[in-house]
């Protein structure tokens, strides 16, 4: 090993007590021969100034030197107390950079857990940059990834969203699984993933958090699912749960479409084809009338006469814009008003999907106008569900949850505690083997 420069090397590690005594470059990787500073070590047991006992060598690998992987090969000091009487006897010394039996350093390890983190690298793509195993990586995403404290460092919000995302595909031994993510609204950070999309699952996390905690989170918005809505009344019984307009609106968009296809199939005799009126407009049927040009306006009614013979689409479309009208206006009063034109014209239409739609917009009506008096909706959960489903789409998935979860925290969840370097730069490359 060639020992030119390992002062400069050892500056340009910035290895808290350590220095490096020689460096080499072996097949594109950095060989750097280190020592820890100590010159002077006491005894533990009797305070005795300790004598060297030999060395023992130690190979773990760090942070690659301007992109080329780094080895370090640490002659690890052993030092015996020359007390006789002493029980110390012998001890190898130790550095919090290096744990024992260590193959990585710490920084190491905390930049491979920041790399599949906020970078969305795959373990197994970490584990490959740093010339460990798939597992040497994966417990050190475990160890810091469990460092970060995010209730503690993110405090308690005063809005939070929840909604599910299928986490495990259905095979014959289950059904597809899904899993809730708990959202703060106002910065639109995830702070926790739950196993399951029940009122269990929801009331036991709130029930684990502290009181202050919980006291503060004023606001939640859910779609309308009975399970949230339950898990929260026995967990946040003091909070305003608010079902937004996203959320109201698409039930009125399934039932619409349930008619068409109902409606499809009755006068045409199969599904939908490409040349059947109602097949046609399906997406137009869907959008706000206002955002259609006139004449792709009048383009959709001239088929929603070829097609609806009965009327009944047309009845689960003005169904459908007159829920929409509720969200017209900011005041509950007006809002309450559209409601029951709403329910009017379901119940005048005598149809059994406008009518199971009424039903459950009746029954969710206060949650609903919570939207006018808070104006929350769930844009940050939607938000953070493209990124847990883009984490899913790259094939960066766990089968076991615990490591699932973590690394949807890291992900879109933990503001990282520690960004250590990626690869050290040196000023000026003057080191040579």
């Amino acid at each position: 090993m060639g020992s030119e420069g390992s002062g400069a090397v050892s500056a340009l590690m910035r290895l808290d007590g350590f220095r490096v005594r020689a460096q080499t470059l072996e097949a594109g990787e950095w060989w750097l021969a280190v020592e820890t500073t100590a010159e002077r070590v006491g005894c533990e047991g009797c305070g005795t100034r300790a004598a060297g006992h030999g060395r023992r060598r130690v190979q773990v690998r760090d942070l690659a030197v301007a992109g080329t992987p780094v080895r370090l090969v640490w002659a690890k000091r052993i030092w015996r107390c020359p007390e006789v009487d002493c029980a110390a006897k012998t001890w190898s010394e130790e550095s919090d950079e290096i744990a024992p039996r260590a193959v990585l350093t710490e920084r190491a390890r905390a930049e491979i857990c920041r790399r599949v983190g906020p970078d969305e690298h795959s373990v197994a793509q970490a584990a490959r940059d740093f010339g460990v195993s798939w597992h040497t990586a994966m417990a050190a995403v475990v160890d810091h990834g469990h460092r970060v404290d995010h209730l503690a460092r993110l405090g308690a919000p005063t809005a939070i969203g929840l909604d599910e995302t299928s986490w495990l595909a259905a095979t014959v031994e289950h059904p597809t699984l899904l899993v809730t993510g708990i959202v703060d609204l106002d910065p639109g950070r995830l702070v926790d993933v739950l196993p399951e999309r029940s009122a269990d699952a929801v009331s036991g996390w709130l029930g684990s958090k502290p009181t202050g905690w919980r006291d503060r989170i004023r606001y939640a918005v859910i779609d309308p699912y009975a399970g949230y809505a339950k898990g929260l009344a026995d967990g946040l019984d003091h909070a305003t749960v608010v079902v937004d307009h996203f959320n109201a609106v698409r039930l009125a968009n399934q039932a619409l479409d349930e008619v068409r296809r109902r409606t499809q199939q009755a006068t045409t005799g199969h599904r939908g084809r490409k040349g059947d009126p109602l097949y046609r407009i399906r997406r137009r049927l869907l959008a706000a009338h206002e955002r259609l040009a006139p004449e792709a306006f009048e383009r959709t009614l001239t088929w929603l006469t070829a097609g609806d013979p009965d009327g009944e689409v047309a009845a689960a479309y003005l169904a459908k814009e007159l829920l929409r009208e509720v969200y017209a206006t900011r005041d509950p009063f007006a809002a309450r008003r559209a409601l029951e034109a709403f329910h009017a014209a379901c119940g005048d239409a005598d149809i059994h999907e406008l009518a199971r739609l009424s039903r459950t917009v009746r029954r969710w009506e206060p949650q609903i106008l919570g939207w006018h008096r808070t104006g929350l909706t769930n844009a940050a959960v939607e938000g953070t569900n493209l990124i847990v489903k883009n984490v899913k789409r790259l094939g960066f998935g766990f089968t076991n949850f615990a490591n699932y979860r973590l690394r949807l925290l890291l992900r879109c969840g933990a503001a990282w505690q520690h960004r250590p370097v990626a690869s050290i730069r040196p000023r000026q490359p003057r080191f040579i083997a």
